[in-house]
């Protein structure tokens, strides 16, 4: 009697632990189309602290790009060396970026994600700054043409 009360304890105390355990948050997995000029959609909201696989398709008929930085207060004369320096992924943890077919990346840092016409990359991370930000795509009259969008963490 006294050995099944102690498996009956034991139980308990592992169930009471499972229970209070909370499972890893579901990624929030999103597609983002890459065309000549645009991007679509053209506004994202993201959970802050909540793991992301956003994938960047390019059904466009020209190579694209993908980077995300502060959003530019008037007019920039070098929109890379903006991006550059206010990059939202400086200081957020591992980027990985996945080139189906191809292989992968992983880096703490990342400036700039190309796409070639017809192919797709998915990028990993955890947003960890709140704000709005923007993306765009640098390549000669593209951004001029109108390829950009905003990104919301909350």
């Amino acid at each position: 009697m006294r050995d099944l009360a102690r498996v009956l304890l034991v139980l308990l105390l592992v169930a009471g632990l499972s229970l209070g355990a909370t499972a890893a948050p579901k990624a929030q997995k999103i597609t983002l189309t890459l065309r000549e000029f645009a991007f679509s959609p053209n506004k994202l909201t993201l959970q802050a602290g909540v793991p992301v696989e956003l994938t960047l398709t390019n059904k466009g008929t020209v190579e694209h790009e993908f980077l995300l930085y502060a959003v530019p207060k008037g007019k920039v004369d070098d929109m890379d060396a903006f991006a550059l320096s206010t990059t939202y992924f400086k200081d957020t943890g591992e980027i990985v970026a996945e080139f189906p077919g191809v292989g992968m990346a992983a880096a703490p840092v990342l400036f700039e994600t190309e796409v070639l016409k017809g192919k797709s990359v998915v990028l990993k991370f955890t947003p960890t700054k709140k704000g709005t930000f923007e993306y765009g795509c640098h390549i000669e009259g593209h951004y001029e043409g109108g390829m950009k969008g905003t990104l919301t963490v909350k």
